[in-house]
């Protein structure tokens, strides 16, 4: 396919991006302040010049075809480094309407989000924060094509376009109902490993951070039971035999609200590191400088609380 880009018309990738967010005509027109009739003209005019159909319809909306999936990558990333070229001018305020998205999972989200929502209704009450998903195979495309501003994350990854700031350690810890055998005298290890415990399921194949401590060390618990997060685990212990081992902060949090017993994990390990991580391209963007201060400053709060 040869395409003259003098003659293509900015808008209507504009559109194309607004429909592949939405997924739906009604939506994508909501979106970009246009009505439905203007949206659908402007996609027929991108489908002649890209020669290629790029959505079908369908009773749940537009469909993206196969060549729209392949082609949001690329059109998504431009417009974002577009939009961090032409707003980094302008500076960031505070006090002015703005949406971020972050990745972080169900832990970051119960420890994290309370403190920040009440730094950002001081200091940016017209801030939005998008909460998505930690799905570890998506989350480097997603950073790269600004779907994402920034991740809350202990994974890392050998990416040179990434960035990354240490934002807080957590020290891990185990649990189980109160008066669970295991934990009479101290929990050792042959009681730890003599016990079933709720695992959690790795990421796109990387195990959590436990799981590659314990691996290092060949210690190998039995399973009992998987979960993909971190937050159903307590109230699982807590009217079972199993153990869970998770972040000593959601332990302190959980053990206020059901009959838990808690104990240090008998395994010498390190803390686990949890970082921000962005793309390089938008290192330079105003808005984005301003949240991470704002999440440091919340890693210092929470560190100064468990010195």
């Amino acid at each position: 396919m040869s395409l003259n880009l003098r003659r293509l018309d900015l808008n209507l990738l504009l559109v194309f991006d607004a429909l592949m967010q939405e997924q739906n005509l009604s939506r994508a027109a909501t979106r970009l302040h246009m009505s439905q009739p203007a949206v659908s003209n402007a996609l027929a005019r991108l489908r002649s010049q890209l020669g290629e159909p790029l959505f079908k319809r369908t009773a749940r909306g537009m469909s993206p075809t196969a060549h729209a999936q392949v082609l949001y990558g690329p059109v998504r990333q431009a417009l974002n480094l577009l939009q961090l070229g032409l707003g980094a001018q302008e500076g960031f305020d505070p006090q002015a309407e703005h949406c971020f998205r972050l990745s972080m999972n169900d832990y970051a989200q119960a420890m994290l989000l309370p403190t920040l929502l009440e730094q950002l209704r001081n200091e940016a009450p017209k801030v939005v924060l998008e909460v998505q998903d930690d799905d570890a195979q998506s989350l480097v495309t997603r950073l790269a094509t600004g779907e994402l501003d920034l991740a809350i994350d202990y994974l890392y990854f050998d990416n040179p376009d990434l960035r990354y700031q240490p934002l807080m350690e957590e020290d891990l810890v185990v649990i189980g109902r109160s008066g669970h055998p295991a934990f009479t005298g101290g929990l050792t290890l042959d009681g730890y490993l003599a016990s079933q415990h709720v695992l959690i399921l790795p990421r796109a194949g990387r195990g959590s951070p436990l799981e590659i401590v314990l691996g290092s060390a060949k210690v190998k618990r039995r399973a009992g039971l998987h979960v993909p997060h971190y937050l159903s685990i307590p109230p699982i212990v807590a009217r079972s035999d199993l153990l869970g081992t998770v972040p000593r902060r959601l332990a302190e949090h959980f053990a206020a609200i059901y009959p838990l017993a808690v104990a240090p994990l008998p395994v010498t390990t390190p803390p686990v590191q949890v970082s921000l991580i962005w793309h390089r391209q938008q290192e330079l963007a105003p808005g984005l400088g301003w949240l991470r201060e704002q999440l440091a400053q919340l890693g210092a709060t929470l560190a100064r609380g468990h010195a």
